[in-house]
Order: structure tokens, then sequence, then C-alpha cells
């Protein structure tokens, strides 16, 4: 990276508190944040997120403290991070979906005294945490119809707001004075990464770390500024967490609230975000509209199919987290769309590399993002390296141990190649890797996207580690699969019923003899199994951003497995 590059210095050097005093400054009456039919200005966002980092000095936060929060994404949650941040304090966002353990497990690690909670869901899995003994604190709800007038320890969020009003009559440059001990080196956030094997690693994010990240995400977006977007999924998630707060704070855009997932098409129809990214299952659910539209139709109507999906003004419609299937990407393309593929983790702030206008190669996950450095090791593993590499995890004792080695480079786990022109290509997981009984590499992915590919399949996890060839377990989609049944007359009363109709037995059987067709004889499925249920995050076989859980899937049906090559 050239230092000489004045965007670059800049990011080095800058907090995020620095970055949303200049919004202030330079926008203060530009609309910044929109929930419902409420819409807060930059001058006044400011005003709410002083009130709310005095509340929480009041409380005793003080820098370097963590504060989690499990609340859905609306503009209290956003407010109250950004609060936090203000203070020196480090913000962690704990997903919707986790159970009461891996509550009791964050909260323990983090050494978290003060929690900011939504309501009664929320509640329910912090129970066991603050029913035993525990270091937590504080309690804000926001919901006051459940708040624990017993325990001293909770707070309504008005109470928690009249706490600060109060402290700020006191001292009125408390936040501020936080705000400038404040320094690019601190953390200023903490993820706790989903793990496909069930670990929880809490990933330790710099405001260095992430304002370079933001810098750079628009180096190679080249977002206008203003310009809406949406903030939709799990701000535990690192991608949420940088398009929706920071680069959404270092671009001055309009950030719009959705905090119910069914929500989203209207959503982005009201919205027409410029900056839009989505995981494929995302991109798969908005598809539904444009299946049924022949492609004569589509050409011919694809401004206004655009602007009714709320696409219109989308300058980098992207999608990440897991492989996207090039067909959804043709089907978009054909209304003008061009989804852009990207790479990263949280343990890279987000994105590493990314396509985008300009330089677009399909079936690639771009180059890396400006600042950045991307090579394969001679394993064959991606290896990145820049500023934006995560300070390291957060151990027990409060020691952060570093993810990157001596020389600066972040062994990322996956498997990829690049291209003569540096565009990326990720293959798989290292360590999901299946070596057959033959010493053959296959990398799954592949093989569960070529089953995928039939809009009935909404699931597949192959198998064959060790074994002669593989198998696969599949689930049937919880929207297309039932959709698919009425359209041919099928009576149904539940995906079991379907899993075993003959009509949809035959289709799945084309559908695997149509993705053996296109894989390599080691690579093809020989038995496999339909399930009679849907796979979730509850039930455990996926992680909170949607991923299997291979491990818990293996032992889970480790019979049906034993039983597939016994066949």
């Amino acid at each position: 990276m050239s230092h000489s590059e004045a965007w670059a210095t800049a990011a080095l050097e800058t907090t995020v508190p620095q970055l949303f005093s200049r919004n202030v400054a330079q926008f203060p009456q530009q609309p910044a944040l929109t929930d419902g039919d409420r819409t807060l200005t930059w001058e006044q966002a400011q005003q709410e997120v002083q009130v709310l980092a005095a509340g929480l000095a009041a409380l005793g936060l003080q820098r370097g403290q963590t504060v989690l929060i499990m609340v859905p994404n609306r503009l209290e949650h956003w407010l109250i991070d950004v609060a936090a941040t203000h203070l020196g304090a480090v913000p962690s966002t704990l997903y919707p979906t986790l159970s009461q353990d891996q509550v009791h497990y964050i909260a323990h690690h983090s050494r978290a005294r003060i929690v900011v909670l939504d309501g009664a869901d929320q509640l329910r899995r912090w129970s066991k945490t603050l029913r035993n003994a525990s270091a937590i604190e504080h309690v804000a709800v926001l919901d006051e119809q459940v708040m624990v007038s017993a325990d001293e320890r909770f707070r309504t969020w008005d109470r928690l707001r009249a706490l600060g009003v109060q402290r700020l009559r006191e001292d009125p440059e408390l936040v501020q004075r936080a705000s400038a001990a404040t320094s690019p080196a601190d953390p200023a956030a903490i993820l706790y990464t989903s793990g496909t094997t069930g670990e929880q690693k809490g990933v330790v994010l710099t405001h260095r770390n992430i304002c370079f990240a933001a810098a750079s995400l628009h180096q190679a977006t080249r977002a206008e500024r203003h310009a809406a977007r949406i903030c939709y999924l799990p701000l535990a998630h690192i991608a949420e967490r940088m398009v929706g707060i920071y680069a959404a704070i270092h671009d001055v855009a309009h950030v719009h609230f959705c905090a119910d997932p069914k929500q989203l098409p209207a959503t982005l129809a009201r919205a027409r975000p410029a900056l839009f990214f989505a995981v494929p299952r995302i991109w798969e659910k908005l598809a539904a509209a444009l299946r049924d539209i022949p492609a004569e139709q589509r050409a011919s109507q694809a401004r206004r199919l655009r602007s009714r999906l709320g696409l219109d003004r989308a300058t980098w419609p992207a999608s990440g987290a897991a492989p996207i299937d090039r067909e959804l990407v043709e089907l978009f393309s054909t209304i003008g769309v061009d989804i852009f593929e990207l790479w990263g983790m949280t343990e890279t702030s987000g994105c590493a590399t990314t396509n985008h206008a300009g330089a677009n190669r399909p079936g690639t996950v771009g180059r890396a993002v400006p600042g950045v450095e991307v090579r394969i090791g001679d394993d064959g593993e991606v290896l990145v390296r820049g500023p934006l590499v995560c300070a390291g995890y957060l151990e027990p004792d409060g020691v952060i141990r570093p993810a990157a080695d001596a020389d600066g480079w972040l062994r990322t786990g996956d498997i990829g190649v690049l291209d003569e022109d540096g565009f990326l290509s990720i293959t798989d997981r290292k360590k999901e890797l299946i070596i057959s009984a033959g010493g053959k590499n296959i990398a799954p992915t592949a093989v569960e996207n070529a089953l995928r590919a039939h809009p009935l399949l909404g699931h597949a996890l192959v198998f064959g580690d060790r074994r002669p060839y593989l198998v696969a377990l599949l689930v049937l989609d919880e929207d297309a699969a039932p959709k698919w049944a009425r359209e041919r007359g099928i009576s149904f009363t539940s995906l079991r019923e379907l899993a075993e109709h003959p009509a949809v037995q035959s289709e799945v059987a084309t559908a695997v003899a149509a993705a053996n067709a296109r894989l390599n004889r080691p690579e093809q499925v020989k038995q496999y199994r339909i399930l009679a249920h849907s796979w979730g995050v509850e039930g455990g076989e996926l992680t909170p951003t949607l991923k299997l859980k291979r491990r818990v899937i293996h032992e889970k049906y480790a019979d049906i497995i034993d039983q597939l090559y016994a066949t």
C-alpha cells in the first residue's frame, strides 16, 4: 500500500467518532437514519448519541469495557452502538438466535457489565445469565412491558436517556473528552463469529481496522454521498456492521432500518439503495418475482422490474458469505442488475476482495480492495495482509491474541486461486475439503451448489471423507417446493409429505442426475436422502449467517449417512 494516497493516510489515523463528527459538522441537516416514519438528521443523531453515551457513562461504563447488545435492526440499536464507541467502549452485538448457553458464554467471555435488550424474546435468552451470578450490573430494556421491576439492575430506555440528560447538565464536555481520548489503535467492536463447527471466537476490530476497511470499500464502490442503504441483516454479522454502520458513516449515507426480514422487499422498493449487500439466500428469495416472467418480457420490462424490486439505483448490488449460483446471477443480469460477488470475513473487517463496476469477472470474488494484499499459500490457502486485518481474538483474561503471523499475513482457512489479472476464486474451506478413499481432494461446496441449482432444493450437504464415493443429504426449499407442488396440483399438508411424494422424488432424482452431469466422476453423488424436515438456525444445522454446520449435521445424521453407504 502506498501511504502517499491521502485516503489511506487519513483512514489510518481516524476513529469512528471522528468520522461521525465530520458528518455532523459538514451535513447537519442531511437525513442520516430512517426507521418507519421517524427520520433523524446527522445533527439529531448526534444529539441522541451524546445523550445515550452520557447515560452509559452514568451507569459506570468506561473506556475499553464491553457493551453487549441484543436488539433488532432498529434506530435505537444503531444509536447505542455508536454511543458506546464515543466513550471509547466496545459494543458487541449478539445474534438474536443464540441459545441461553451461548449467551452465557459470551457474557462471561467478554466480561461485559452492561447489556442492552429489546424485549421478551431477548430477555428469555438472557435468563440463565441474569439468574446466575454474573458480572452484569445494568440491563437497559427497550420494551418496558418486560421490565423486571424487582431487579434493580434493570433500566428502561427512557430512564437511560434521562440519566444521560442529567449527566450532560453536570458535565457538558463529557462525551467530547472521551471521544478525543480514543485512539485509532483502540478496540472499536467485538464480533463473536458464528462458527461452522459451533465454537465462538471474539474477533476484536480496532478503529483503524474499521475506518480503513470503510475507506477501502469506498475506493472500490465509489458510493455517492447521501445515497440510501438498508440495514436489515443481523448487526452481529460483519457485513451489516460494515455496510449499515461504519461504511454508512464514512459515506455519509442515509440508513433505512428493516427489523423484519419479511419486510425487506417493501423496504427495498421504498428506500432504493445504492449499495445493497445480500447473502445468496436473500437473492434467491428476491428472484422469485422474476422467475415466472418469460426472458423476452424481462428484457423489455427491465427498467420497470428494477424499479419494482427497488434496485433501479443500485450501483453495487453485492453478494457474499457463501457462493452464489451462476444461474441466479444470470437471471438478475437479464433486467440489468449485475450482482457483484465479494469475499471477506470477520477477521478482515468485512470485504477484502470485490467485483465492482468496471472490474467484474463473474465466477470470481473480485480483486483485493485498495490497500490490501492477497496471495495464495503453498497449500492453496488464501492469505490476506493489510490494515483491515483484525487486532486478534479476545482471550478470557482480556488479552488479545494476534490473528496474523509475524509478517502480518492472515491465514483465512479458505482455499482459492488467483488468475493472471488478480481476480480471486474461492474453491472451498480448507477444513471442509473431502479426501476420498482414493486420495482425491473434493471441494464439497462445488458439489452442493450443483445440487442446489434446482429450485426445489434449499440445502444440500455432501459427505465422503475417507469413503469410496459421495453421498448427500437434501432438504427441500421451504418456499419453492410448496409452490412447485401447488402448480402441479399436488396436495400436501407438510414438508414431510412433499419429501415422500413420488413426483417430488422423481424431480429430485432428475436434479441429482443433472448435477452429476456437470461434475467430474469423483465429485458425483452416488446415493442421497431427501430429509423430511427443514434445516435452520434454531435446529442447529445452520449458523446465524445460514452456513452449514457440517460437524453438527454429520453427527445428527450419522445413522442416515451410514445407511446410504450400506445401500
